[in-house]
């Protein structure tokens, strides 16, 4: 009896131990030491490498990502533009990036270099924020929208974060949010953000997924976003 329980082991732990350690281990142990390596001049000239030295990412400190993982943003908001044949992203104004210059496209594994932790996320409630940097720009506003977002949209079901910021006498402060109607403190007092709210926000303006494809890869990119969104 004990000699058919070690073989039974034995085996689930072949069965189990195989699939683990060439889905799993190896690859993560080939993955871990990947490095962007800059695009050929032959590619095309102004075409970048990742991560784009050129995109300010000054705000995407480990402060402003930790305080994005720690308040659970990841449940309710993506990171990531899907390809067309997944979601209708790219028809979305802004979700894919800057039209306007050229630059909208789908998210690739190459947008994540240089940051410690993808920000994936789990599902959308809300908006994707992989290029919420081009969307919104107004720090105010992102400031707003933390502390009380109905105060922006009467209709949102965002939770606010008001334990990100305080409230303190008026003493003409001008890092204090312009509040208005019944979203307005009480008076003689305003709402200002601590530096957890300046970081967090800091990393939302930094997140711009945009840089430029070479030409090796573009047409796959540019043929598989129709010119406009299918019919509903």
């Amino acid at each position: 009896m004990r000699n058919d329980l070690w073989r039974l082991f034995s085996w689930l732990g072949v069965a189990f131990g195989f699939p683990w350690l060439f889905l799993v281990l190896l690859p993560y142990v080939k993955q871990s030491s990947a490095a962007p390596v800059p695009y050929a001049e032959s590619d095309e000239a102004g075409f970048v490498a990742y991560p784009d030295p050129n995109m300010v990412r000054a705000g995407a400190s480990d402060y402003g990502a930790e305080i994005y993982r720690r308040e659970g943003c990841a449940y309710c908001h993506t990171q990531m533009v899907r390809p067309t044949y997944a979601g209708p992203d790219m028809w979305r104004p802004g979700w894919g990036g800057r039209e306007e210059e050229g630059l909208a496209r789908e998210t690739r594994p190459e947008d994540y270099i240089g940051e410690g932790y993808a920000q994936l996320g789990y599902q959308r409630i809300g908006p994707d924020l992989a290029n919420v940097g081009t969307r919104l720009t107004d720090r105010e506003k992102l400031h707003i929208q933390l502390y009380n977002p109905r105060a922006n949209t009467h209709e949102s079901i965002m939770p606010g974060f008001r334990h990100l910021y305080r409230l303190v006498p008026a003493d003409g402060r001008d890092a204090a949010l312009k509040l208005e109607g019944k979203f307005a403190p009480e008076e003689g007092f305003v709402v200002v953000p601590t530096p957890e709210a300046e970081a967090l926000v800091d990393y939302l303006l930094s997140r711009r997924k945009d840089a430029k494809l070479p030409a090796s890869i573009r047409p796959a990119v540019a043929e598989a976003a129709p010119a406009e969104a299918p019919a509903q």
